[in-house]
């Protein structure tokens, strides 16, 4: 009679290698102490991966990461292995070649007849285009359609962002609010396609002078924010007193001169987004009364930033 076991482990060989779904099989002698080396692959992850099995064999996963694989995931991962559980991640994989790869991975302790843990199997189910699909949904979520840049949605997580980290420079950060100036009479007489003209030039001007760290995002119709990182007051005034001279000397789709006033205020992160753009608001109230196409700072307390942002309703562009 034919040996049972040694038929359903060639079967289970043939169903591995024949799967479309990458498995890796790691080993250590000491799994709380080191990262599993690669002791089989399959078909399909040489296939996925560039690697051929020479190639891979005693090498550990981190072969495998590059610098978008997120550390979070690999460090749950890390933590299952140590502690002999199985743990399930959605991680982005480097090929040979440098592609990179999403895998919905499934690693799962395999035990040995002494029922120790020195054996993980990874199932790995090749995500990408799903990923894919999320990441443009999210660039849609948090992009402004007309110009690219980002929208109120992207600019309250960045907010979010800078609340979650500590001592990114010496300075506070800056919002720049600014609102063009007479912009309802440059759509009354020139038109809308030349008024969304004159806003994507404003866009792609004010990106193109602010910093690798700073960020700009469209609150709607003519009003932009923007964040600045690492600067003094001094510095910061500068920039946006440059943009509302630069502006006010170009010409663009039949304008004669792009009019804009700027409210800036400095903040702390952890304060409330309506906060900051309610003091920034404020202060580009000042700007307006004061015969626009000037920069004004907030100086005021948030009740009566409050009474301005009624006020300013009224106030015709």
């Amino acid at each position: 009679m034919p040996d049972l076991d040694k038929i359903l482990q060639s079967t289970l060989l043939d169903l591995i290698d024949s799967t479309d779904d990458t498995i890796l099989i790691l080993a250590s002698k000491g799994i709380d102490q080191q990262d599993p080396c690669i002791v089989y692959v399959n078909p399909a992850f040489c296939r996925m991966s560039g690697y051929s099995k020479d190639e891979i064999i005693g090498k550990t996963r981190r072969i495998l990461q590059g610098p978008g694989t997120c550390k979070y995931a690999l460090a749950r991962i890390e933590a299952a292995i140590k502690g002999g559980k199985g743990c399930r991640e959605d991680l982005l994989n480097y090929a040979k070649d440098g592609t990179p790869y999403w895998f919905d991975t499934h690693i799962v302790p395999l035990h040995t007849n002494t029922d120790d843990t020195k054996y993980f199997g990874a199932i790995q189910r090749d995500i990408t285009e799903k990923q894919s699909a999320f990441e443009d949904l999210e660039r849609i979520a948090h992009q402004d359609i007309l110009t690219g840049i980002a929208n109120r949605a992207a600019l309250q997580q960045h907010i979010d962002n800078l609340s979650d980290e500590t001592g990114i420079t010496p300075e506070k950060p800056f919002m720049l609010m600014f609102d063009m100036d007479g912009f309802k009479d440059i759509n009354d007489t020139l038109g809308h396609i030349a008024g969304d003209r004159i806003l994507r030039h404003f866009a792609e001007y004010v990106t193109s002078i602010l910093g690798p760290d700073d960020f700009l995002a469209r609150l709607g119709g003519d009003e932009f924010v923007a964040i600045l990182q690492g600067y003094t007051q001094e510095s910061a005034l500068f920039l946006a007193e440059q943009a509302v001279a630069n502006l006010a000397s170009k010409t663009v789709c039949g304008a004669d001169k792009i009019g804009v006033s700027v409210g800036m205020t400095l903040f702390r992160p952890g304060d409330e987004l309506e906060c900051v753009i309610a003091h920034a608001d404020t202060a580009l109230y000042r700007a307006k009364n004061a015969g626009k196409g000037t920069v004004r700072i907030h100086t005021q307390t948030p009740a009566q930033s409050e009474n301005v942002r009624v006020q300013r309703q009224s106030l015709s562009t």
